[in-house]
């Protein structure tokens, strides 16, 4: 029986689980394993806050520690994971259930960045069309008739209120 500590932390692998979140794209070198073979991800916090949780994970059967080489903000990280790893399907090595790629790093980074700028232009054409619609929306809900006009109190009492503040 394992402790608590040492379970592993079992979370969907598929990229659907993550698509609308936003979150950071990241590529992990591992020092244990040969050059130019890069392990790529998406997580909610950092890149190298998920390289420290992989050092620390005593389950884990790849030598070596992880060290993040890049990583980039996304709005949608699990529809730009998604795209990622369709682009560089053909360059994936090693198990199925681990996402490592043998690439150019600057070549990847900059194809990664292009797909995470897509991404985040369509979000915000989104989240543009969205607040458009919803302003649309409540426009038409408050109907005129109903609106309460403003009419100021009378002089007097606006007298009164300065004789007793300043009284």
């Amino acid at each position: 029986m394992t402790s608590g500590y040492q379970t592993r932390r079992t979370l969907p692998r598929e990229p659907q689980f993550m698509h609308g979140t936003p979150g950071t794209i990241f590529i992990l070198e591992n020092d244990g394993l040969r050059q130019g073979l890069y392990r790529i991800g998406a997580t909610r916090r950092s890149g190298v806050a998920k390289a420290m949780e992989l050092n620390r994970d005593t389950l884990h059967t790849i030598p070596g520690n992880y060290e993040c080489v890049f990583e980039l903000h996304a709005k949608d990280c699990g529809g730009a994971l998604e795209e990622i790893l369709k682009l560089f399907q053909h360059h994936r090595r090693g198990r199925k259930t681990q996402d490592f790629y043998e690439l150019d790093l600057d070549t990847a980074t900059e194809k990664i960045a292009n797909v995470i700028a897509t991404f985040n232009r369509q979000g915000i054409v989104r989240q543009q069309q969205h607040q458009s619609m919803m302003r649309h929306l409540v426009m038409d809900e408050i109907p005129a008739s109903n609106t309460p006009e403003f009419t100021p109190p009378p002089a007097s009492l606006l007298q009164k209120a300065y004789q007793w503040v300043a009284g």
